[in-house]
């Protein structure tokens, strides 16, 4: 006898509803957090066992409350409360252990930026120097012959450092050491802010912020002193601002994290594709340039100093020394395809040159250009992420180097962008009417 066949479109319904299971807060906390505490339990010899203990338990009480849903208020609570513990609590531990016991995940980057705010407060210069005299010389590095290269160049962008200087001349008028890890503090509650401010419903809100604090994507770079938290930060509230229909602070809070980190210039041609569709809709031309130029403030303001300085060294760090223009360029490494290309022996040496900005913008403009299409069909938050980390995945991918750090920041836009739903972008009626009334 012949098996009854499965109902029409059974595959279809059973992936839909395997989906559906899967992106719920319960199972984002779960899984994530999960990983979470895996790292955390993993880290005890650096952080302690009361760290990975709390976390363990909190975690438990959360999915509780999520799962027997006492009121949205509460669980919202309770996750914001965790991401905040297991993001800021190991950071916090990793910053009170420094003093005692030295340098242990630190990571070299953080290093060298705590020097250059040294060295700005100095009146000194940060581009262009050795910094071989330096905490950051004490890391080991095999990856290259030569030490590691970035002892002679810094290709972090100018507000990078400059956002630092308040905490220095804080810590040092109360007689504390200074650990950039504290700026790195404020932007993680910065951006946990951010979420708590989107227009969305407290399912969608707990899962975003299980996505980037409940989550060893983020904060396992983090707790060493990397520093994407912060560019993530403020394009979370640019994305809030906007959400929210004020384009002008959204503009503002893009143009900082521009200013912060070339990743986020990715995010520009969605946000302007809204203002040219705001202004379409009757929005006038005043928000159109304000937005325009509060956008571009912040990197000209922090950069051109910079540069004018002394253009030689600013291009050759910031920019060559991560495009493999100089001899000891950045090294081709990670998850891409210049380690494709290293691995299978087309690129001899780690710091070779190769035109892989071909290759980014080959890849790079038809995700815009689809992901654009598709958001002036229909402006929601979701596809805006979703714009944003297609094209980013593409600029990453095609890079000399697509390292660890940043293939978890990829990840966790992709994470967002079901919780980010269909939310709306476009002008409200109530902003057409009184455009039209004015």
């Amino acid at each position: 006898m012949a098996g009854a066949r499965p109902p029409a479109g059974g595959l279809g319904v059973s992936l839909t509803r395997v989906a559906a299971r899967l992106t719920t807060p319960f199972a984002y906390l779960a899984v994530l957090g999960g990983l979470q505490l895996s790292v955390l339990w993993t880290l005890r010899p650096h952080i302690g066992i009361w760290l990975p203990a709390t976390a363990t338990v909190g975690l438990v009480v959360v999915l509780v409350l999520v799962r027997l849903k006492p009121g949205p208020g509460l669980a919202t609570w309770g996750v914001a409360a965790l991401g905040a513990f297991t993001a800021i609590g190991p950071t916090l531990s990793a910053m009170l252990e420094r003093p005692r016991v030295g340098l242990t995940m630190e990571h070299d980057g953080m290093l060298q930026v705590e020097s250059a705010i040294d060295r700005v407060l100095g009146g000194q210069p940060v581009y262009g120097v050795d910094w071989s005299a330096t905490p950051m010389a004490r890391l080991p590095w095999d990856l290259t012959t030569g030490g590691n290269p970035a002892l002679h160049h810094m290709a972090y962008l100018p507000l990078t450092v400059l956002v630092g200087i308040p905490f220095r001349l804080l810590t040092g008028a109360l007689g504390l050491p200074f650990d950039y890890r504290i700026v790195l503090i404020g932007f993680a509650l910065l951006g946990l802010i951010a979420i708590a401010a989107l227009p969305l419903s407290a399912e969608r809100r707990m899962m975003l912020m299980a996505a980037i604090y409940v989550s060893p994507l983020i904060t396992l770079y983090l707790w060493s002193g990397r520093n994407d938290i912060e560019f993530l930060a403020a394009v979370l509230l640019s994305l809030t601002f906007l959400s929210r229909g004020h384009p002008i602070l959204a503009s503002g809070a893009l143009g900082i994290a521009v200013a912060l980190k070339p990743f986020a210039w990715l995010a520009v041609p969605f946000l302007l594709l809204l203002l040219l569709t705001r202004w379409r809709s009757g929005q006038g031309h005043r928000e159109l340039l304000t937005s325009l130029a509060v956008l571009v403030i912040t990197p000209i303001v922090t950069i051109i100093p910079f540069f004018i300085a002394n253009p030689q060294a600013f291009w050759t760090d910031v920019v060559l020394y991560t495009s493999g223009g100089v001899p000891d360029a950045y090294p081709i490494q990670g998850y891409g395809f210049g380690a494709m290309l290293y691995a299978t022996g087309l690129i001899t040496h780690r710091t070779d040159a190769f035109p892989f900005g071909a290759f980014q913008l080959a890849a790079v403009v038809p995700v815009i250009w689809l992901a654009g299409r598709a958001l002036t069909r229909r402006p929601t938050v979701g596809r805006w992420m979703a714009g944003y980390a297609g094209a980013l995945l593409a600029f990453m991918f095609f890079a000399r180097f697509f390292n660890d750090n940043y293939v978890a920041v990829v990840i966790t836009l992709f994470l967002c962008v079901l919780p980010l739903g269909a939310a709306s972008l476009a002008p409200s009626r109530a902003d057409r009417a009184g455009r039209l009334a004015a």
